[in-house]
């Protein structure tokens, strides 16, 4: 299947965005557990599956969340303008089932509740990096800290109420993978993790040198290429 991105969550369950933003849920053993029934118009930017009983949707051009129930049906929609936020470029579930994001207008780190109320913000982030470019593609809250990564600037730390508190400076990446005290992402044909609390690092060669997007679960890498999804076992973990 060709797709433009791809996501797991702990229970090893894989979610595919497909290149028309259809989504598909596969379980463990690859089969079709789920599809998008939802239809709205817009371009799905990212998918938040932490809590596998109920995946977030961005919609980031529509500046919208959309949350689903563990089949992909259609359980809500909050349209983020309503909370305030007038541009938000990343959005991610918080582990007390609100959601993060990060608004443009401000610059800010922002936490809200399921309602839409705003429960925590950071301030202005430009005092934390080197870019006035600063706009990140992706946010992850592993419920100890929160991880906000801007591919020009690496991935800022904080803990659960916006607090800053240090920056990974691993920059140029789209994509990377919180599991437990590890951080993954790829580069040079390698998946290279780092223990959070020390920060060594461990680098493992990749099967495929080209490829678009990958995950980590249950001892299971995926990779997304331009064919499809190519699955290989990985004992890392």
């Amino acid at each position: 299947m060709q797709a433009k991105a791809i996501q797991t969550d702990p229970m090893g369950n894989l979610y595919v965005i497909s290149n028309t933003n259809q989504l598909y849920k596969y379980d463990l053993n690859g089969k079709l557990v789920g599809t998008l029934n939802y239809a709205y118009q817009g371009n799905i930017h990212s998918i938040d599956a932490g809590n596998p009983l109920e995946p977030y949707l961005f919609y980031r051009e529509m500046n919208s969340l959309v949350m689903l129930d563990n089949n992909l049906a259609f359980r809500g929609k909050l349209n983020l303008s309503d909370a305030g936020i007038v541009q938000a470029t990343a959005l991610a579930r918080s582990y007390n089932n609100g959601f993060w994001v990060f608004d443009l207008g401000d610059l800010q780190l922002k936490k809200y509740n399921k309602d839409g109320s705003l429960s925590a913000a950071s301030g202005n982030l430009l005092q934390f990096t080197k870019s006035e470019n600063f706009m990140p593609n992706l946010i992850i809250d592993n419920g100890a800290r929160v991880f906000v990564n801007d591919s020009a600037e690496g991935v800022l730390v904080f803990d659960v109420f916006a607090n800053y508190i240090k920056t990974i400076p691993i920059k140029g990446q789209l994509k990377v993978k919180v599991l437990g005290n590890e951080l993954y992402h790829a580069q040079n044909n390698q998946l290279l993790s780092y223990r959070l609390q020390s920060m060594e690092k461990d680098t493992m060669p990749l099967p495929e040198s080209i490829f678009r997007s990958f995950s980590i679960e249950k001892e299971r890498l995926y990779l997304l290429n331009a064919e499809g999804i190519n699955i290989y076992g990985y004992s890392g973990q």
